[in-house]
């Protein structure tokens, strides 16, 4: 079961070193090797590598620049740990020579149809993608497959971390995740990127701090250049019943507004988000309303209108799964007060339904968020 929401330390393992003698770095063709003067050429320069699945970045700095691991890792995303060689004269010659996460690699093959570079862990994991995101493809819209491809990596990942040695440890790769069913941020977030971009969406990641932790999570860009936030780790196994643990959404396709308000990341080495909540949002998409809430959820103009929908929901579709959300209320943010309201007064009063409900309640500024597990006593 999906017990954590929790996100980790990312494991960052890296090195740097002073030595000139290094057999790879002597192996440079230094005359042919690309000179940068500002660190903001440097980084376009790394993000075309990073598409390419480059290993070994070897560059010469000018005018006293060198860019430390740190600043290399936020933005070199799909790089799991980097080694630094560098010379210490004028120009600087420097070789990064990096680890790329497995889903990346497994996304670049898939693009090109390159599987050499896969080891043999890759393959299988290339393998298991590519059922995946087959069945993603038969879904008519681009929310709809990416709610698939959210859903399977839910359904396959145990959240899980340990402290270890490796600088590719698998429970921070998508190998983790939908080989050993169990990963930590990292992990959902690679698994969640190659799937997605293999499926023909444009799904990038971030990094910055959550509950006061390191942590990572995705972007997701549409056609028309909006940027959104989603969070799968924190959306997997949010609601806790005493028969199991199921998913929320609140922190798919979130929007700036959602997302400020749990975590925290470097503008510099990140998107800029959607500011406010759209018909992207999980909660306000028209997707809910083609297909009558069976995947999608709500976003009510009031928490009385919610607990409505909500009640109708129960009574006449027979959902036993609700999920919704409004504007915040202090009153109807109090779980007592709302479950009453739905099951001793709308529920019975309007809709002759008698049973029994759990509920969860999350704020995130200004609105609220309702999960509800309801049953008949019929």
């Amino acid at each position: 079961m999906r017990k954590f929401i929790f996100a980790v330390m990312l494991i960052l393992v890296t090195s740097i070193q002073n030595i000139a003698g290094a057999a790879n770095f002597n192996n440079i063709d230094w005359k042919n090797a690309p000179r940068f003067n500002s660190k903001a050429e440097f980084f376009k320069y790394i993000k075309e590598c990073e598409k390419n699945c480059k290993t070994e970045i070897a560059v010469i700095f000018t005018n006293g620049l060198l860019v430390n691991v740190d600043e290399f890792l936020k933005v070199s995303t799909n790089s799991q740990y980097v080694n630094i060689t560098w010379l210490n004269e004028k120009p600087v010659k420097a070789l990064y020579e990096t680890g790329i996460y497995p889903g990346a690699k497994v996304e670049y093959a898939y693009r090109t149809g390159n599987t050499s570079i896969l080891s043999a862990d890759e393959k299988k994991l290339y393998n298991v993608a590519v059922q995946i995101v087959n069945e993603a493809k038969k879904q008519p819209t681009p929310l709809q497959k990416e709610l698939f491809l959210h859903e399977k990596i839910t359904q396959k990942v145990s959240y899980y971390t340990a402290q270890t040695n490796s600088k590719a440890p698998r429970h921070c790769t998508a190998i983790g995740a939908l080989i050993d069913g169990r990963a930590n941020c990292q992990g959902y977030v690679d698994a969640f990127y190659m799937l997605g971009r293999m499926a023909g969406l444009n799904v990038g990641k971030m990094t910055g701090v959550a509950n006061n932790t390191p942590h990572a999570w995705n972007s997701i860009t549409f056609g028309d250049g909006r940027i959104y936030a989603v969070d799968v780790t924190f959306d997997d196994a949010s609601f806790v019943l005493s028969d199991g643990e199921y998913n929320n959404y609140i922190y798919f396709n979130a929007p700036l507004e959602i997302l400020k308000t749990t975590h925290t990341w470097e503008a510099a080495y990140n998107p800029t988000l959607q500011p406010k909540i759209d018909g992207r949002y999980f909660y306000c998409t028209k997707e809910f309303f083609e297909t009558d809430g069976k995947y999608f959820a709500f976003n009510a103009r009031s928490a009385e209108e919610a607990l409505n929908y909500i009640a109708q929901r129960i009574s006449k579709n027979g959902y036993r799964f609700s999920w919704g959300m409004a504007p915040y209320n202090s009153n109807y943010a109090n779980t007592k007060f709302s479950l009453n309201r739905l099951v001793r007064e709308i529920l019975p009063n309007q809709y002759n339904f008698y049973g029994q409900a759990k509920m969860s309640i999350a704020r995130r500024g200004n609105w609220i968020f309702y999960t509800v597990d309801a049953q008949s006593n019929n």
